[in-house]
């Protein structure tokens, strides 16, 4: 009996140092790396890889699969693609440009959506058009926009790789939409 107490003894001490060991590594991890803080700094790769995996998950999983009560006709897309110039394209560029201020003053950099469009479902988009993202520069639009504005910028923006040809040619130059 002696010996199975002894080995229970051994197995909680290993357990013990585990966690231990575990959370000096991280708290030295984070006391002495040598983190960037400034928005102009170029993010590492690995700080990209890190937070674009965890915004995916938070917002698949905060976001309510709600049906977008629009139908995506060219006058929905259309004025979506209005809203969007008026409101996002200074941070987020559009078909033609990048935003210059998107790319270099952020940190994360703000998705460019003429050279890296999003493949987010209309919904995911609404809620984070809607609500913004915390700790970055995307605010929440409730205030600003209607809730069929919201839908509308939703429409366009999680169909930009497959709009119709018209309003492809409108999205890709850079002079206003109509």
């Amino acid at each position: 009996m002696a010996g199975a107490g002894g080995q229970r003894l051994r197995f909680a001490a290993g357990i013990v140092c585990g966690v231990l060991g575990t959370l000096v590594v991280s708290a030295a991890l984070v006391l002495l790396w040598p983190w960037q803080v400034a928005a102009t700094a170029p993010p590492s790769a690995l700080e990209v890889s890190l937070l674009h995996g965890l915004l995916n998950r938070a917002v698949a999983r905060e976001a309510p699969h709600l049906s977008n009560p629009l139908p995506p006709s060219h006058e929905n897309l259309r004025a979506g693609l209005k809203i969007f110039r008026d409101t996002c394209a200074g941070c987020h560029g559009d078909g033609a440009h990048p935003s210059p201020w998107g790319t270099s003053s952020f940190s994360p950099r703000v998705p460019q959506f003429g050279r890296e469009p999003p493949s987010r479902p209309d919904w995911e988009v609404h809620w984070i058009v809607t609500h913004g993202i915390r700790n970055t520069a995307m605010g929440g639009f409730a205030q600003l926009l209607s809730e069929q504005q919201a839908w509308q910028v939703a429409s366009f923006v999680s169909r930009i790789r497959s709009l119709p040809p018209g309003i492809a040619a409108e999205w890709s130059h850079a002079e206003r939409a109509p």
